[in-house]
């Protein structure tokens, strides 16, 4: 929150009070993650990305704060590194990725999280393709994932995954480390039907997409059950604005733009190959650059769009 203190004439001069104004705006800008869109006019596809002429089966999209653009293609079970511009970085993890991949995100030392669906385990890889990590199960050994897709990274580095096929988001340290997990199978308060995709909200809490249930789960940092609200659409993969609001795509092919409170405030596309429109039989992961630029994988299409 910005405060602003009141100065008489005779506190300050002028050519000081201008100085000390900007200040105070710059404060308040920086503690939006993202420059303020109107998300009630999102929609229009600025550029289309891929790491070539014919694209890939792309299905989960992640942006660091240095404009990397990490993107899983299941037809060539490797990870595509990439600048904004689409140019493509490097390719990773060919030798040690399985064919249906999920989401995908950094975290705060830069290396890359997936889930490898097909194989019930989600890796950790640095950029330059070395694998660093491999977690399979929750709290022992015999705890196995069964496809695990969404994962993400807290604020404090904490790696969250949704283990969907267990219904629960298990939570781990920033090397794998199991140290709690929250939900389990049902439709009542703090139960999950599939649950599918993690972020997190700039008022810090948790967001989960519960696939089955059309809603999305609030919960807190350490697994305590909030509240939840219902999606005009089956939910699928999800992203938060920095601004108070969330990114939520469907099966519909349309992204929804939910309020952290759970108001939906808009929602566009349809099926289809131009512009603007997905093509997507599964599902298509969403995320927010520092600018506020949204980046949506379509898999269908073969193409991630970038509005």
């Amino acid at each position: 929150m910005c405060a602003w203190t009141m100065l008489s004439d005779s506190d300050m001069s002028p050519v000081y009070i201008l100085p000390l104004v900007l200040c105070a705006l710059v404060m308040c800008y920086l503690q939006v993650r993202h420059p303020l869109r109107d998300w009630r006019k999102l929609g229009k596809c600025q550029k289309v990305i891929q790491h070539s002429p014919g694209g890939g089966s792309y299905y989960g999209v992640a942006m660091n704060s240095e404009g990397l653009l990490a993107v899983t293609d299941d037809e060539n079970n490797s990870i595509r590194l990439l600048r904004k511009d689409g140019a493509l970085v490097r390719s990773i993890g060919k030798r040690v990725l399985g064919d249906v991949l999920g989401g995908i995100t950094f975290d705060l030392k830069g290396n890359v999280w997936v889930a490898d669906m097909g194989n019930d385990k989600v890796l950790k890889l640095s950029q330059d393709g070395r694998l660093l990590q491999t977690i399979d199960h929750a709290g022992s050994k015999s705890d196995h994932f069964h496809c695990p897709d969404g994962v993400s990274v807290s604020p404090e580095g904490l790696v969250y995954i949704c283990d969907g096929g267990n219904h629960r988001v298990t939570v781990h340290d920033e090397e794998g480390m199991f140290l709690f997990a929250f939900g389990s199978k049902g439709s009542g308060s703090g139960c999950f039907d599939g649950p599918w995709d993690v972020t997190f909200g700039s008022d810090g809490f948790v967001y989960v997409t519960d696939s089955a249930n059309s809603r999305v789960c609030v919960w807190s940092k350490d697994g305590s059950f909030q509240r939840y609200f219902g999606t005009k659409y089956e939910p699928d993969c999800i992203a938060d604005t920095g601004d108070n609001h969330l990114l939520i795509t469907s099966y519909s092919n349309t992204v929804m733009v939910y309020t952290l409170g759970g108001q939906l405030v808009h929602e566009f596309g349809e099926r289809g190959s131009d512009p603007g429109k997905f093509d997507d039989p599964f599902a298509i992961g969403i995320c927010v650059d520092d600018s506020g630029a949204v980046y949506v994988a379509d898999y269908g299409n073969r193409r991630v769009q970038v509005f």
